[in-house]
């Protein structure tokens, strides 16, 4: 369903902007794909794990980040065409995650300056989010939010114990350490 995918993945995005503040939003480019622009290489790297998890079993998603410049070379019909080595960069950077996304659930891939331990890091996130359930990224993402296990446990309608055991076994609770160190070095 292409239209309740676009619509999942644009609130995705606007659910993750209050976490990750962009420098532009997303906006669709051109069939299934979206631009948004980040201040710096670690916010796009969480803003893309996030989106993943917000996602949960609506769609899943690719990712090319390019490091560099970028400018706006004329309007386009729902945002701005841009250009520069950012937008090339990104551009190999998705076809590098598609290709290597189908035997190891790489779903990420950045070029650019500090791309070498970007994608080190981003390898072993998208393992973990790739083989998580629907109900395992919801529960990361809302350990993520700062949410206790309780409060998780009630909205997913299952015990405290179960979501600790999920959150252990899956992996979701690395992940919500991840994100506490780089919020804490972004204070």
């Amino acid at each position: 369903d292409r239209v309740a995918a676009q619509r999942a993945i644009a609130d995705a995005f606007a659910q993750v902007n209050a976490v990750v503040a962009p420098v532009r939003t997303a906006w669709p480019t051109f069939a299934d794909e979206f631009q948004v622009i980040y201040r710096t290489l670690d916010d796009a790297c969480a803003a893309t794990g996030l989106v993943r998890l917000a996602l949960a079993d609506a769609v899943d998603v690719r990712f090319g980040i390019g490091v560099g410049d970028s400018r706006e070379v004329g309007p386009g019909a729902t945002g701005p065409v841009l250009d520069g080595d950012a937008w090339w960069r990104a551009r190999n950077a998705i076809e590098e995650a598609e290709k290597r996304g189908a035997r190891s659930g790489t779903r990420t891939w950045v070029e650019g300056a500090g791309s070498v331990p970007a994608n080190v890091s981003l390898l072993l996130r998208d393992h973990l989010i790739s083989a998580m359930r629907p109900r395992e990224k919801r529960i990361t993402l809302q350990l993520i939010s700062g949410r206790t296990q309780r409060e998780i446990a009630d909205s997913e309608g299952i015990t405290q114990a179960a979501v600790s055991q999920s959150a252990k076994k899956s992996g979701a609770m690395t992940l919500a350490q991840g994100y506490e160190v780089w919020l804490a070095a972004r204070a």
